[in-house]
């Protein structure tokens, strides 16, 4: 196997990961559909959730999230529309990444790809975290694939990452002990016990110990890139985020795109899909259906 595509640090790490991956995603509704699409880089794992007529969302999550990230949401977002979760190329889960993907075009071309496959239109991409980021770059190239996009915490979408992140994110590593990685990881995350020691925090800790991820880094996308997006954007930032300062994003969101919805949400970090998810549901739902409303090619009032 290449070393050049993201891997298991051996058969028990993915055994653990893989047992943990079923119970969360046990917990969820259960999918109406299930693919595994070929894409140049690698075979993506989908799952369809409802079955409501018009745009669906897209659902990306942050790294070593999975599917699973999206409990607190998913079901909410079901009943109103056909949801499409997608489990990332490169990352711990069920996707098998069979070429390197060396740079953000990569990162795009496969989404891109993806997507024309599911025949979706113009999505809805919701993104969290780092999945955040990689709408970012598909809305980018191919902006007629993306009908909106809701950014949840995003990572250098809107302001680069914090010192403290890149520090804690070298201790999350393969190969360090699961107490040290575990104690990163909820300072990153910056929420309490309850939801993280839950299903999704174990999964989190299993990737992070038992998954060697060799994407590139997400680079922070320049003023102009910011500019020249042309598709409606909603920004949801945890006030107490550790991953960036969540003022100074969202004054670099109004400045560059006007028209964004930018919401910081007081007592809020990183987890904040988990920790505010009716906020959260209803606010992707309203950013939908506001843009569905105006019709093609124009923006919600």
């Amino acid at each position: 196997m290449t070393t050049d595509v993201g891997r298991f640090t051996g058969p028990e790490a993915e055994t653990r990961f893989r047992e943990l991956y079923d119970a969360a995603m046990a917990l969820l509704p259960a999918p109406e559909g299930t693919e595994d699409l070929r894409t140049v880089f690698g075979t993506v794992r989908v799952y369809r959730f409802g079955s409501a007529a018009g745009p669906p969302l897209v659902l990306l999550p942050g790294r070593g999230g999975t599917t699973a990230l999206w409990l607190p949401n998913l079901a909410g977002w079901a009943r109103r529309r056909t949801v499409y979760a997608v489990e990332p190329l490169g990352d711990a889960g069920p996707s098998r990444q069979t070429r390197p993907i060396r740079t953000a075009d990569d990162q795009a071309a496969w989404l891109d790809e993806l997507l024309e496959t599911l025949g979706t239109g113009p999505a809805h991409l919701v993104g969290q975290s780092v999945g955040a980021w990689l709408a970012v770059q598909v809305a980018l190239r191919a902006p007629g694939r993306v009908g909106s996009l809701s950014l949840i915490e995003p990572t250098q979408v809107l302001g680069r990452i914090r010192p403290g992140l890149v520090v804690a994110g070298l201790l999350t590593v393969p190969g360090l002990p699961e107490r040290l990685r575990r104690r990163a990881l909820r300072w990153i995350v910056g929420t309490g016990d309850e939801l993280f020691d839950g299903p999704i925090g174990r999964l989190t800790v299993a990737a992070a110990g038992g998954f060697r991820n060799v994407t590139p880094p997400p680079a922070l996308p320049t003023d102009d890139e910011l500019r020249g997006l042309r598709v409606p954007v909603l920004a949801l930032l945890g006030g107490h985020s550790r991953t960036h300062d969540a003022r100074r994003s969202a004054h670099r969101a109004r400045a560059l795109l006007p028209d964004a919805r930018v919401e910081i949400v007081d007592g809020a970090g990183h987890a904040l899909n988990g920790e505010f998810p009716e906020l959260v549901t209803s606010r992707v739902l309203g950013l939908a259906d506001e843009v569905d409303a105006a019709g093609p090619g124009r923006r919600p009032a």
